[in-house]
């Protein structure tokens, strides 16, 4: 008799082991993944400037007033650059 391949429960067997290895590994592998993300940006990004404007008596009339003043939001760009190649 001659069989070419391992039987068919030798090969479910092994899927599953592998399956569970493959569960097991996984969340130390997303872990370091996020670390090895988190590790390549770029360090002490400042907050973004929050601006909140006082009523503009001339805009704003009857009950729109309840809502107060515009409100405005700003990057804090850096203005610091890299010198350019030469």
């Amino acid at each position: 008799m001659i069989r070419f391949g391992k039987p068919g429960w030798e090969r479910k067997l092994e899927f599953a082991i592998r399956q569970w290895w493959f569960e097991k590994t996984l969340p130390a592998k997303l872990d370091k993944a996020e670390a090895d993300w988190h590790a390549t940006q770029p360090p002490n990004i400042p907050p973004p400037i929050v601006v909140d404007h006082p009523i503009d008596d001339t805009l704003q009339t009857g009950e729109s007033r309840l809502l107060g003043g515009a409100m405005s939001i700003h990057a804090p760009w850096s203005r610091e650059q890299p010198d350019p190649p030469n």
